[in-house]
C-alpha cells in the first residue's frame, strides 16, 4: 500500500508540475510563448576581430557597433565614419564574412547606388590604392567610388613629380580600366 501512495505521489506532482510550467509559458491572450534557447556566442568572432574586418574594407573611425541576431544568424552591425562619408558595415558573426557595405557620402540622391552597392562585392579603398600605385609612383589626391552602367569603379587621382595621373579601376576585381598621364607642360 505504501508503494502505491508514493507512486501516486510522484504521479500528481509531475502533472501539477506539468500543468505549473503550461500556465508559466502562457501569456494573457491564451497563446503558448514561444522559447527558444540562443545558439552559444562561443563560436563567434570578436568585436576586436569585426572592427578588423571592418576597417579592411574602410578606412575610418567606428562610431557604433552592435552584435544582433537576424533570421537566426549572429552579424555584427558597424556604423564607419571617415572624410567621405558614413559607411554601414554588416558581418557574420561566425564566418566574419563581409555581408553588407552601405555607404552614404551625404548626396541626397545617390540611394540606387548605395541599395546597388550593397549587392556587390568590392575590392577595398586600400586594395584599389595599391593597385594605381603600382602603376603610377605619386600621392593619392583624389580618390572616388563611382557607379558607371551599373558597374562600380574607383577613380583615383595621383600627384607624380611629372604631373597628374588618373586611373580608373574596377571596383570588383581590381582590373585597370583606363590611365591618363598629364605631364605638367603646358604645351599640350
Amino acid at each position: 500500500m505504501k508503494k502505491l501512495f508514493i507512486g501516486s505521489l510522484a504521479t500528481t506532482l509531475l502533472v501539477s508540475g506539468a500543468v505549473g510550467i503550461h500556465a508559466y509559458a502562457q501569456e494573457d491572450e491564451g497563446k503558448l510563448e514561444s522559447i527558444q534557447i540562443e545558439p552559444s556566442t562561443n563560436s563567434l568572432i570578436t568585436e576586436k576581430e569585426a572592427i578588423a574586418i571592418a576597417k579592411k574594407q574602410v578606412n575610418g573611425e567606428v562610431v557604433e557597433i552592435e552584435l544582433d541576431s537576424d533570421d537566426g544568424r549572429y552579424e555584427y552591425e558597424l556604423d564607419l565614419r571617415n572624410a567621405k562619408g558614413d559607411y554601414d558595415i554588416t558581418i557574420d558573426a561566425s564566418t566574419g564574412k563581409v555581408l553588407e557595405l552601405d555607404w552614404d557620402d551625404h548626396d541626397d540622391n545617390d540611394d540606387d547606388k548605395k541599395a546597388a552597392l550593397a549587392n556587390k562585392t568590392l575590392i577595398t579603398e586600400k586594395e584599389a590604392i595599391a593597385i594605381a600605385k603600382k602603376q603610377v609612383n605619386g600621392k593619392v589626391t583624389e580618390f572616388e567610388l563611382d557607379e558607371d552602367d551599373n558597374k562600380y569603379e574607383y577613380e583615383i587621382e595621383l600627384r607624380t613629380n611629372k604631373g597628374k595621373a588618373e586611373i580608373t579601376i574596377d571596383a570588383t576585381n581590381g582590373k585597370v580600366l583606363e590611365l591618363e598621364l598629364d605631364d605638367d607642360n603646358d604645351n599640350d
